[in-house]
């Protein structure tokens, strides 16, 4: 029997590595993943960010949609303080309604996140009758608003979505998708209503 030289054992375990690697994932750690990136994720997280993290012949479209069905699952089934929420066309895990009175409490000692009252109002005249003017919020208000929505792009919850065809063309503003992943919203037809106020 020929002893095998260590050339040609290293390349024969790289072989069994690669084609072990190449192999489809097991769904308990495409699911396991999955859930290390949406942990560690600090924005929402899409199917296509998702896509482009796993490798494409490893890990099919509908594993990762399995994936994504099985945690919504076990966190919803789950007595647990989190839950896995579609949340402006990603996923992002999030703390479950029960204990925002303890997940507010951490929330009061980050400062820099504090929207003043009158912030609230203006974001929730954007939010609303988007797109809208600066002069057709300070009308709605009684009151100029100009900081104010200065302050809500700089936290970018409001952007220009565009200009009015009138003199001087001023800027249009609507709220961004940072907007609808801080109050948890899939799009903006996810708004309260009067009646649900």
């Amino acid at each position: 029997m020929v002893a095998m030289s260590d050339a040609s054992a290293e390349s024969a375990e790289n072989e069994v590595r690669a084609t072990e690697e190449s192999q489809p994932w097991p769904p308990a750690r495409v699911r396991a993943v999955v859930e290390a990136l949406l942990f560690a994720s600090p924005d929402v997280l899409t199917f296509r960010a998702l896509r482009k993290i796993l490798p494409d012949d490893e890990v099919p479209n509908d594993e990762i949609r399995a994936a994504l069905s099985a945690l919504q699952e076990r966190y919803q089934a789950e007595d647990s303080g989190i839950l896995l929420q579609e949340v402006s066309g990603g996923f992002q895990i999030v703390s479950r309604e029960d204990h925002w009175e303890w997940v507010q409490k951490l929330g009061r000692t980050r400062t820099e996140e504090r929207i003043t009252a009158a912030g609230l109002e203006t974001l929730a005249i954007i939010a609303y009758k988007q797109p809208i003017t600066r002069a057709e919020v300070d009308a709605i208000r009684g009151v100029g608003s100009g900081q104010l929505i200065r302050n809500l792009m700089d936290r970018k919850m409001v952007k220009v979505v565009g200009r009015v065809d009138l003199p001087g063309r001023p800027f249009q503003y609507g709220t961004t998708r940072h907007f609808l992943e801080h109050f948890g919203l899939k799009n903006l037809k996810d708004l309260p209503r009067g009646r649900d106020l």
